[in-house]
């Protein structure tokens, strides 16, 4: 791939994966205004970190990536790129914790 389609592919990879945290986190804030309420709330009733939790989903998404890798297949309907998606924005929304907890103190 050359160099300016790769950022015109990856372009449009963000808007998508933008566009997917929009939809996506309208059911996981629970009708909250915190972004991360979902990890903050099953957190809680886990008694653990937050972060700990957005790990866990995060590595839910790289084990079937692990496994196309590996196998060659999507074991699930959703296509291998919507779990890269699912990763990388697993990835900010990790981010988003650690820059929180870290401002809080």
């Amino acid at each position: 791939m050359k160099v300016k389609d790769f950022f015109k592919w990856a372009d449009k990879e963000f808007e998508t994966e933008m566009e997917l945290m929009r939809v996506k986190g309208k059911e996981y804030t629970v009708s909250d205004e915190d972004k991360l309420k979902n990890f903050k709330s099953i957190a809680e009733r886990l008694k653990c970190e937050p972060e700990f939790v957005a790990t866990v989903y995060l590595l839910k998404h790289m084990d079937s990536v692990r496994n196309f890798v590996l196998e060659g297949v999507e074991a699930s309907d959703e296509p291998i790129e919507g779990r890269l998606r699912d990763i990388r924005n697993y990835c900010l929304l990790l981010g988003a914790l650690i820059k929180e907890k870290r401002e809080q103190k």
